[in-house]
């Protein structure tokens, strides 16, 4: 055999031996604390497309469920709520599913605030159990872009509790 062709097949061979795989990853972005009647919130969408981001270019596949709003807080980890999209993620395929609870202080007038915290849960969806839950309260008035990047930051907490 030449020596071109042995280093491609040795190469292969070895790549071969590790698969590559990521995990398959459902998020629903939940917000509280804002009047139905408002329109979403660019915080919302930047916690999504910070979530989405950060396991995508982790090598995840990852999808999301519509933004859902409610008028509190839930004290169950899992709200009633959200249990159709974590079936969904389940019927799906996907390996997990984010909770994102973006809770806003009760405004006053039209002007949306910065969120007062977000809470950041993570599911395995067969067992239907939570892994892991992270707290994110930043209230310092920053740029969008810090803001991004340290909620990158917090999500990318989140990684090391995938499985495989």
């Amino acid at each position: 055999m030449k020596k071109s062709v042995r280093l491609p097949l040795v190469l292969f061979c070895f790549f071969a031996a590790f698969p590559l795989s990521g995990a398959t990853i459902s998020v629903l972005v939940i917000e509280t604390g804002l009047p139905r009647e408002s329109p979403a919130s660019q915080y919302s969408s930047l916690w999504e497309s910070g979530i989405l981001d950060v396991f995508f270019e982790a090598g995840h596949i990852v999808s999301n469920a519509p933004l859902l709003r409610l008028p509190g807080k839930p004290s169950a980890a899992l709200p009633g709520e959200a249990e159709g999209e974590m079936e969904a993620a389940l019927d799906g395929g996907m390996d997990y599913f984010i909770l994102a609870l973006v809770d806003y202080p009760v405004s006053q007038g039209r002007e949306i605030l910065q969120p007062r915290n977000v809470s950041l849960r993570l599911f395995k969806t067969k067992p239907k159990t939570m892994i892991c839950e992270r707290e994110y309260t930043d209230n310092i008035p920053r740029s969008m872009k810090e803001i991004y990047e340290n909620l990158k930051k917090t999500v990318q907490g989140l990684i090391p509790y995938l499985q495989g």
